[in-house]
């Protein structure tokens, strides 16, 4: 088949959104599909690049308003690529994209996967939800990752005759243990000793600052290690200074290096998910957890997140904002080497059963043939009808 993935951005700008997208369509590609991306540069030019195989046209932003890239030549390329393709999917939210699609010939089968609500922009929400609704009776199916998606969604709750389940999964091959990365892991904690690591966009609905505030409640000996950038990196430094946490959460920025960055991984005790609004609508970095066999402590949001993993099997939950709750599920770990194991192992099993990249792959394409199979059926019905 040939498809053509829309997204707000593409590899390798950074996100839950765009690891998702990229692992994908390089899938996709690989089981033989000629896969486009449509997306935004984030500078004023035009790119068009092959990826590991995947296409990808960049056009040029002028601008953002309310959080939206403006990318004048976006209707241009939609129009242009879809009318090739045997199929269009759109990764939302993305505004300009749904609305623009509603312009494109009703032959063309248009799927989405719904990452996330807008939650933020109020002003853009009121101008936004009757697009989307033109939008979701436009598209042939919507996939999402986890029942709260649908359940949680002020949208798709009244769509969910069209909603089809597809867990995200990620290419675990990355991830596998090394000599390189476990000498990493192993000389990592002989410096710092045991940590809870957090994995992530340094951006207000993480919650770092709860996190932060845990830190001071857990055992003294015990850190918390922040990977990642983003807008807050300035404050966060600022907030550990003042608190005088400067040699109990390390704040390392974005690791480049894949030893160092699977490392700490393989070296933590736990990975922290301490997200405080439904921004956080399902967070990927849970997958890389289980893969480890490492135990998550995450919140209980009204978004996908706490539907990832299983509750007091694979993972701990704790309500959002509360740094107590938080430094107490923590502390449990740090303290349990029988519960951590156990949290591990089962997380582990749960990745194998529902968030591997083959099984994503796999439903993936079997939904797409069946969508343009039913939309093939209904041109020549159709067809027929009109002579």
């Amino acid at each position: 088949m040939k498809i053509l993935h829309v997204g707000k951005y593409y590899y390798p700008y950074s996100g839950g959104m765009e690891s998702v997208v990229k692992d994908l369509c390089e899938g996709l590609f690989e089981k033989g599909h000629d896969v486009t991306v449509l997306c935004s540069h984030d500078k004023t030019e035009h790119e068009e690049v092959v990826i590991n195989g995947v296409k990808v046209i960049r056009v040029p932003r002028t601008g953002v308003l309310f959080g939206q890239n403006l990318n004048p030549s976006f209707h241009f390329y939609l129009h242009r690529l879809s009318r090739g393709a045997d199929l269009v999917h759109i990764h939302c939210p993305h505004p300009q994209a749904e609305s623009l699609s509603l312009t494109l010939s009703k032959e063309i089968p248009i799927v989405a996967t719904y990452h996330s609500d807008v939650v933020r922009q109020k002003v853009l929400l009121s101008l936004y939800r009757p697009v989307f609704n033109s939008f979701l009776k436009r598209v042939k199916k919507v996939y999402v990752p986890t029942q709260n998606h649908i359940d949680y969604s002020q949208f798709l709750i009244q769509n969910r005759h069209k909603c089809e389940i597809i867990p995200f999964g990620i290419r675990e091959d990355y991830l596998a243990s090394t000599e390189s990365n476990l000498n990493y892991a192993r000389d990592f904690r002989s410096k710092h000793g045991a940590y809870a690591l957090f994995v992530g966009r340094l951006v207000g609905y993480k919650g770092l600052p709860v996190l932060i505030e845990a830190a001071k409640k857990i055992d003294t000996d015990k850190k918390v290690v922040i990977v990642g950038d983003g807008p807050d990196r300035e404050k966060l430094e600022n907030l550990i200074k003042e608190e005088g946490l400067e040699d109990r959460v390390l704040l390392l920025g974005r690791v480049m290096d894949s030893d160092a960055f699977v490392g700490l991984y393989h070296g933590c005790e736990m990975l922290v998910l301490p997200s405080v609004t439904p921004n956080e609508n399902f967070g990927v970095v849970q997958l890389e957890a289980m893969a480890c066999s490492k135990p998550v402590v995450t919140t209980n949001l009204k978004s996908g997140v706490p539907a990832v993993g299983i509750k007091n099997e694979t993972c701990l939950i704790v309500n959002p904002g509360d740094s107590n709750e938080l430094a107490d599920a923590m502390n449990s770990i740090f303290n349990d080497i029988e519960l951590k194991s156990k949290l591990g192992s089962a997380g582990r099993v749960h990745f194998d059963r529902n968030y591997t990249w083959s099984n994503m792959i796999s439903m993936q394409t079997s939904s797409y043939r069946r969508t343009v199979e039913i939309n093939e059926i209904v041109k020549k019905h159709t067809g027929k009808k009109a002579a």
